[in-house]
């Protein structure tokens, strides 16, 4: 069997933090659009579409108004291409 509530609790106690790497950014949650897309916002206030990854579609669920770990390493040439997703949703 595993042990996750007890590692997970003993993570909390031990107060790790992420540590974010350099293309990837916090941004809120604005709107749930369906199918793995979500509507987040930078501090900035500039609003972006991210998608979910599958392997995190049973694993933790989003809200408006959450806050989400974000890789927008391709963001600006996804836009230039036409894409209208721009970023991955990492955490």
């Amino acid at each position: 069997m595993k042990a996750g509530r007890k590692n997970l609790r003993r993570a909390w106690q031990e107060g790790t933090a992420v540590t974010l790497a350099e293309n990837e950014s916090i941004m809120q949650v604005v709107t749930l659009r369906g199918s793995n897309l979500i509507e987040v916002t930078d501090g900035e206030g500039v609003k972006s579409l991210a998608l979910i990854p599958a392997k995190f579609q049973k694993c933790f669920w989003i809200k408006n108004g959450n806050f989400v770990v974000v890789d927008a390493s391709g963001r600006d040439e996804a836009l230039e291409s036409g894409s209208k997703i721009a970023c991955v949703v990492s955490y």
